[in-house]
């Protein structure tokens, strides 16, 4: 009852104030009312969850010959060194350094789990809204993903963790420029300079995704000039644009207003997809992100979908892909988890009951074999089509064809080699890869 009146409270001062909800780990169901509404969301008190493995200390120990892209602000050039004469320029004084220094989306490629694994453990841990965060989620619907067999590579979406390091923003030009993405993401602040958690990391202006349109209207009325090379087709995914308080000011007179959060140590803020957003560093920072799916963000996923293709963007989330895996994995689980239920209702005892006789026994398990023959995939290679085997997982199905195809190539080689037609091993070498018939 207690978490519904809080719930109910946190509601009028979102909607009406524009004054983002701040939570504690454990409040799942009052966060999920609020997620609902796509409201941004503030979890606190997670500092003591994330100490050690995110010092730059540490980075430098571990990877400091890594080779990352320092980006500089005031429109200076980005430069390619090592992680450790990153963390050199990240640590000099602002006033010696002139400009602000970052990293963004790091490291660039899926392998954070791998080369990061004391970070990747660590973040697993004090990611909080574990249902809908961590990689196995079960609200998570990029967890139902297929995963084919070796050797082929898996085109599972990179949703992260991603480690956003970045010095104060001295010149106001913007941590993180103005932009939204296509699914919901949380972003944890793991270090800060001063490491006290009652002081301002990172400030947020975070929009509802109602105010987009508005939004783009303004953007789009006050660059009168867009420059086609920077995306300008779309002001906000141009990523170009850092709201200034003046036009905040000028927004707010048009009822265009943002959550703003002032993020600490500790905090992890729940951004909803769809929804516009800024950053500006208020001291160095080092933040980790991730990426999920959820269903309260469907809706706004597939309108930011539809923009990227819409101006040619790069869509690294494969919506449709994602959703397609995730109904085929929770049909094939929910049918499974019907036949294992222990508990039955008033109605399915009746039906026990009935079923006792010899004969309506036999009519039971007849039209349960049906129901298991018609679960799952068929493979649709020639060699089986006429055959009425299905594989419940689509493990199993990639399995199945890569045997198939890998007898076939066997069976084309020996045919050649009896005719006199072989082909040479350099012309083998020149074949293209095997081409699933799907």
């Amino acid at each position: 009852m207690r978490e519904t009146n809080d719930a109910s409270k946190y509601r009028i001062l979102a909607q009406s104030e524009r004054i983002a909800p701040v939570i504690w780990p454990g409040q799942d169901l009052l966060f999920r009312s609020l997620w609902k509404l796509n409201i941004p969301t503030v979890v606190q008190g997670l500092h003591h969850l994330t100490r050690g493995a995110w010092t730059p200390e540490s980075f430098v120990r571990t990877h400091g010959a890594h080779p990352v892209t320092m980006l500089k602000s005031h429109g200076l050039p980005s430069e390619r060194v090592s992680l450790a004469r990153f963390f050199e320029e990240f640590g000099r004084n602002d006033e010696d350094r002139g400009h602000a220094v970052r990293l963004k989306d790091w490291p660039p490629s899926s392998s954070f789990e791998d080369e990061f694994r004391e970070n990747y453990d660590a973040f697993m841990r004090a990611v909080p809204m574990q249902a809908y965060t961590r990689y196995d989620g079960y609200r998570n619907l990029i967890s139902h993903y297929g995963i084919p067999p070796y050797p082929i590579k898996s085109q599972k979406p990179d949703v992260g963790p991603k480690v956003y390091i970045a010095t104060k923003d001295v010149l106001q030009e913007g941590s993180t420029r103005l932009h939204l993405d296509a699914t919901c993401a949380v972003n944890l602040l793991s270090w800060t300079s001063s490491s006290d958690p009652d002081t301002t990391g990172a400030e947020w202006d975070i929009f509802a995704p109602e105010d987009l349109p508005a939004l783009r209207g303004y953007l789009r009325a006050k660059c009168a000039k867009p420059d086609a090379q920077k995306g300008a087709m779309d002001p906000v995914h141009a990523q170009q644009t850092y709201l200034t308080a003046e036009m905040l000011h000028e927004l707010r007179a048009i009822n265009v207003r943002p959550y703003k959060i002032k993020q600490r140590l500790g905090d992890a803020v729940f951004i909803p997809a769809g929804a516009a957003h800024q950053v500006s560093n208020c001291q160095p920072c080092i933040k980790v992100a991730c990426d999920f799916l959820c269903i309260e963000g469907i809706a706004e996923s597939v309108k930011v979908a539809a923009d990227f293709r819409k101006y040619d963007l790069t869509d690294v989330m494969q919506l449709e892909i994602v959703l397609w895996d995730a109904w085929d994995s929770l049909t094939f689980h929910s049918r499974d988890s019907e036949e294992n239920v222990t508990a039955l209702s008033r109605a399915q005892k009746r039906k026990r009951r009935q079923r006792e006789n010899e004969r309506a026994e036999e009519d039971f398990k007849r039209r349960k074999l049906e129901r298991k023959a018609n679960i799952g995939q068929k493979c649709p290679h020639l060699h089986c089509v006429n055959k009425p085997r299905r594989f419940p997982q689509l493990q199993g199905l990639f399995a199945h064809m890569y045997v198939l195809c890998v007898e076939s190539r066997q069976n084309s080689d020996c045919t050649l080699l009896q005719s006199g037609q072989a082909r040479s091993p350099c012309a083998r070498r020149r074949t293209s890869p095997l081409r699933w018939p799907l």
